[in-house]
């Protein structure tokens, strides 16, 4: 066959397949020879038409890309047109564009919640909507296919890998299986409902999704120019300090002009304001939390919502009557029964040096009159020392000293240890158990919540520490302002337990278990940003410095894009602004 031969059946399989397609997607026949297809006609091309769909979507599944853009998981997609016997879900009938549309909208949207847009495939997505080009109908369908995979995927579960990030993968909602995503397109006049199935939906999580999207709108504040604010320790009202006129830009207030470096008491109402407003002690001194807190730009705001938003999709939104929440950055516990608070406390979390993992477990019960077996840590770097300084520090604090666990532990006289020799591994040898009573750390009450960390929650021989405005403090586990009441949150399903009974068991001081017969999960989270008491978002400090890992991580995966208001255009937020 002669080349000019090949070009003219070449421009009427074109032709023909414009007709089929034109029928097919914009309800007209177009003229072939000079005349429109009868219906004969038009239901023989569609045919055809369909049976090119299909080898089109065959050939690019089977290749797992289209060009250069591979699919995140061309299996799951093969078995999924395989059941839909190769029938198109979004280029289907005469409305197929408006759902490509109304997602392309979604996708652009996916900023607000902190995601890229960009990879999701828009652009290209876009550009066949927008010039419509019926040979790459099949294309465009696997292209919006895929872009629902990896856009639910992302907004379903944890897209770090929670091992860089020290995590158990087992505490935290892994993405969705492709399998089960591609279950929800299933009827198009249900796509709304599909949107909606795999958008998070916590109020807490549309709360920092709307401030996102307030802050975008934003002009960047006049105040940022004078940042970074920079002095060494505290600032107390009254003092003196060389940075005192930055403070005032940064607050608002004018210069005056005698006594520019001075804190005044106008410069302290409203720092002290300002620590109001943020949860803060309402002191005037500006410590390390007032003062992250001041020099926090926009970026810096957004950056930290998109890091709380992608944490809050970690955990399960569907949760049991009863469990209990730790937050550590804000040091605060809650009981929640049936959607409402019971309890509200403040607790004391682990110091930047001994932090608290982030963890999730289950209480099992209660143990009053506790014994404490001292970690490693705490042996090591605060009972040894004290030891070395007073060999009577073990029994004036009821410390007893044994090898070997059960009926094979042995008990060991502190004096017949060189306390100031003892190596690294003798000492890990030694097991102190320090007996229960007033000099007991862990208090009169301990919550049994088994975990790998050995990190529970506890009361506390020094309550002092709550009355101060720091509160990450601890050796890693956390201590309980109102510890009889978690008890009794704890234990209120259980017969015969009540207040009564609690002080009973104290005056014996021995140790008593008493487990539940209905457990509940405790989840001891990371949330640097969260819902005030009044509706309003609340930044709070990143006490370990785990945004800034976060941000950097997500950043490599596919980075963010966010529009903002005051640069005219769309602008890259990255973790280096």
């Amino acid at each position: 066959m002669s080349k000019k031969h090949i070009y003219i059946n070449s421009l009427k399989v074109v032709a023909v397949i414009f007709t089929v397609l034109s029928t097919a997607v914009f309800g007209f026949s177009a003229p072939s020879t000079g005349q429109y297809m009868d219906q004969a006609q038009v239901e023989q091309e569609t045919k055809k038409a369909s049976f090119l769909m299909k080898a089109s979507l065959g050939n690019a599944l089977s290749a797992g890309r289209i060009g250069k853009t591979r699919f995140h998981d061309s299996k799951a997609m093969q078995v999924y047109y395989d059941t839909r016997e190769s029938q198109p879900f979004w280029m289907g009938d005469r409305r197929s564009y408006s759902h490509a549309e109304k997602f392309l909208d979604v996708l652009e949207a996916s900023w607000t919640h902190g995601l890229n847009p960009y990879n999701y495939h828009i652009e290209k997505i876009r550009g066949h909507i927008e010039n419509p080009n019926m040979m790459k109908k099949a294309e465009l369908e696997l292209l919006l296919t895929d872009a629902f995979i990896r856009y639910a995927r992302d907004l379903s579960g944890i897209r770090v890998n929670p091992e860089s990030i020290k995590l158990d993968p087992d505490d935290w909602r892994a993405p969705m299986e492709s399998y089960d995503i591609l279950g929800f397109l299933s009827d198009r006049n249900r796509f709304d409902k599909a949107l909606k199935a795999v958008e998070p939906k916590s109020a807490t999580y549309k709360k920092l999704q709307k401030e996102l999207i307030r802050l975008s709108q934003e002009d960047v504040q006049g105040y940022e120019q004078h940042l970074p604010i920079v002095f060494g320790g505290l600032m107390k009202p009254g003092w003196g300090h060389k940075v005192i006129p930055k403070l005032r830009a940064r607050m608002g207030l004018p210069q005056p002009e005698r006594q520019k470096g001075k804190y005044d008491d106008t410069l302290a109402a409203a720092v002290m304001k300002f620590q109001r407003k943020n949860d803060l002690e309402p002191d005037g001194i500006i410590g390390d939390k007032t003062l992250q807190l001041l020099n926090r730009t926009k970026n810096d705001k957004m950056l930290q919502l998109i890091a709380n938003m992608e944490r809050l999709r970690w955990v399960e939104e569907e949760k049991p009557d009863r469990f209990i929440v730790v937050n550590i950055p804000s040091a605060t516990l809650w009981a929640l029964d049936h959607g409402k608070v019971k309890l509200e406390m403040p607790v004391i979390v682990g110091s930047p040096w001994r932090r608290t993992r982030v963890f999730k477990t289950e209480v099992r019960g209660v143990r009053l009159n506790p014994k404490w077996t001292i970690p490693p840590t705490v042996k090591k770097f605060d009972i040894l020392p004290k030891v070395q300084e007073d060999p009577n520090y073990l029994s004036d604090k009821g410390i007893e000293l044994f090898r070997g666990y059960g009926r094979n532990a042995i008990t060991l006289d502190p004096a017949s240890i060189d306390w100031n020799n003892v190596s690294t591994k003798e000492l890990h040898g030694i097991r102190m158990v320090q007996t229960p009573g007033e000099h007991n750390p862990l208090g009169r009450v301990r919550i049994l919540m088994p975990n790998d960390y050995n990190m529970y929650l506890h009361d506390t021989n020094h309550p002092e520490y709550f009355d101060k405005p720091e509160r990450a403090v601890s050796s890693g586990c956390i201590r309980m302002k109102y510890p009889e009441k978690v008890a009794s949150f704890v234990m209120s399903r259980e017969q015969g337990w009540n207040r009564d009974y609690m002080d009973e068991i104290f005056e014996t001081k021995k140790e008593k278990d008493h487990k539940v017969a209905e457990r509940m999960p405790v989840y001891v989270l990371y949330y640097t940003a969260w819902v005030g008491d009044k509706g309003q978002v609340v930044y709070g400090t990143d006490v370990y410095n785990y945004d800034s890992k976060l941000i950097d991580l997500l950043a490599n995966i596919d980075g963010f894009h966010i529009p903002v208001h005051n640069r005219g255009e769309s602008g890259r937020v990255a973790s280096s602004l």
